[in-house]
Parts: C-alpha cells; structure tokens; sequence
C-alpha cells in the first residue's frame, strides 16, 4: 500500500484508490479509510478538500471548453501552475470544479513521459486504472497494464490519432470542424470516430471493438484485403489473425471495468484466468483443467490482485491459495 502520510490535497484527488473509496466505496476501503484517518486525525482537513473536489467535479453539469482545456495544456507544458489563475477567476459556484480541473490536468505533468516534445505516453501498471484528459477535452479511461500515447499538436493536424495498448474506454468530443478522432493499435486496426463513446481492447493477437453511443468506421485487414466495418450502438467487432467477427452485445458489461466492477455473462473460468494475468500480472493455475470452462453470471468488485482471485474462486464455488508468486484454484 502507498505511503498516504505525506500525500497533499492533490495527491489524493490524483490516487485511484482514494477515487474509489469516495466515488464507489465498498468494505475495503471504507475499513482502510476510516483506519488511516484515526492514525493520522491532523490530516483530516486534507481529505475532506480533496472529498469534496472530487464529489463537486462528479456531480457537476459544468463542462470545459475546448479552449479552456487548450490554455491549461498550455501552462502545464510551459511549467506554470494552472490552478492559480483558475481558482481567482472562477465564481463560487464553479470553484471546486474548476480547482479540480486544474488538478487533473497539472496531474498529466506528474504521470505522463515526454518522449518528444509533442507526444505523450501514458503507462498504467498492473491493477492500475487512470483517468486522461486529452487536449480537446475528450477523455480515456485507460485500464490496468495499458499504454496510450498521442502527438498534442491536434489543431495543425487532420486527423486526432491515438496509440493504444491494452485497453482503454474512449468518450470523444466532437469539433466543429469535424476533425476525426482515430485509434490506433497494432495489427492494422483503426477506429475512426466524430463523437461517440466506445471500448477498445488490444492484446497479443486479439483486438476487441465495442460500441456504446455514437458511429464508428473500423478499417482492419481480412485474408489481406482492406476491409471497412460500420458499427452501430451495441455492436462488438473481435479481430483475430487476419479474420474478424460481429455481433450484437450488451456494452454495459463490456465497460464495466470503469466502474470498478465486472459484470459476468456466461463468463468462463478461463477468461478470468486471463484476466487476472492480463490486469494484474499474475499467474493463476487450476487443479483440473476441465474447470476451465465453467460458466458463471453476475457481478463482482474489482480489488487487489489478490481480492480478485479470491472474488473469482467464490463466484465459481471454489477456493483459492497463495503459492509464493502465483495463486491455486481448486475445488
């Protein structure tokens, strides 16, 4: 666990694990929060600035505009602290929103890696999610073990590109000038979007396009043909060696993670084994291999590494252990 006792009021904002407790708490974290607090009570006042930044920024109506994310870009590249301006010329009503914008953003300063200077990359680690605001005041939520880099000089481009590793949940702002907003990922695949929110999964071989709002253009290669798919809300395209496959989903479940949950639908024991080495870079091994492809449903928090192995092992009605570095399934 993190060393919070020298945290500031914008370190926490920044932290997932705190964004959790506040936004979607549950036994866990309400156990640790509460606990850190009677241990460290002189910080108490920290907390509950940070609180109620995030519970105003959730909860407001109030939305940047392109420019406005423009000129905080602006001063975090040049070194200057955004906030301070923002904070004075804010209203009271939007005072917290604006605080809390700006600590975002100045955020990106702390966690992004400049290899250029016009290109950003973002790294999560393993059970690790985080939240990116891009130059034109779209968002990413980037999922554990993931990467995403883009060039910033959006406004002298025709086209918005982004990189994607892993697996990401995309809410794009349309420009007036209709711009396109196109991701990228390996194997040839690009989504290519005006204004939408949609799901994006890469790793390996297997790249997975989910669309929840909006229209999409998919451009992959079929048995070496360029091939262009239209998707419609609820539609998920899975890409495979060359060959593709489409149909009609439930999106909710595949954006769930965002929400720092799981939602199974006839999900096998496999997948989750999957799932736990791709998120958490753990290996889980099974006692028999036939219990690989039972099915459960329902819902399930997403924790630590070991909190999901644990969840998984319950959900399917059996039992999990700690063996030096990787864990044990077992009826």
């Amino acid at each position: 666990m993190k060393d919070y006792q020298h945290f500031s009021v914008n370190d926490f904002v920044l932290d997932d694990y705190f964004q959790s407790w506040i936004l979607s708490p549950d036994e866990n974290s309400d156990a640790f929060w509460s606990g850190w607090i009677k241990e460290h009570p002189e910080r108490t006042n920290e907390l509950e600035e940070a609180r109620e930044i995030l519970l105003h920024l959730r909860h407001s109506n109030y939305a940047l505009t392109p420019e406005t994310v423009s000129e905080i870009w602006k001063r975090v590249q040049q070194g200057e602290d955004p906030s301070i301006r923002l904070r004075k010329s804010a209203t009271k009503i939007y005072k917290w929103y604006w605080a809390a914008a700006a600590i975002l953003i100045m955020g990106i300063a702390v966690t992004f890696l400049r290899t250029e200077a016009d290109h950003l990359e973002y790294h999560t680690a393993f059970g690790e999610t985080k939240t990116i605001l891009l130059p034109d005041s779209s968002t990413v939520i980037l999922n554990a073990n993931s990467s995403l880099s883009f060039d910033t000089n959006w406004d002298t481009q025709p086209v918005r590109e982004i990189w994607l590793e892993g697996e990401g949940f995309f809410s794009v702002t349309h420009k007036h000038n209709n711009q396109p907003f196109k991701v990228l990922v390996q194997g040839g695949v690009a989504v290519e979007v005006l204004g939408t929110t949609f799901n994006v999964y890469h790793r390996s071989v297997d790249t997975k396009v989910v669309l929840n709002t909006g229209k999409i253009r998919l451009s992959l290669t079929s048995n070496k043909k360029k091939e262009t798919i239209l998707m419609k809300p609820g539609e998920l395209v899975e890409y495979k060696k060359n060959n593709y496959s489409k149909r009609t989903v439930d999106p909710t479940i595949y954006a769930a993670w965002t929400e720092k949950k799981i939602i199974l639908n006839q999900t096998s024991l496999q997948e989750m084994v999957r799932m736990a080495k791709d998120n958490y870079g753990v290996v889980v091994e099974v006692s028999d291999e036939r219990l690989l492809s039972q099915t459960v449903s329902g819902s399930m928090p997403i924790g630590d590494a070991e909190g999901f192995v644990n969840q998984v092992a319950k959900a399917f009605q059996l039992k999990a252990e700690k063996k030096e570095d990787k864990f044990l399934i077992y009826e």
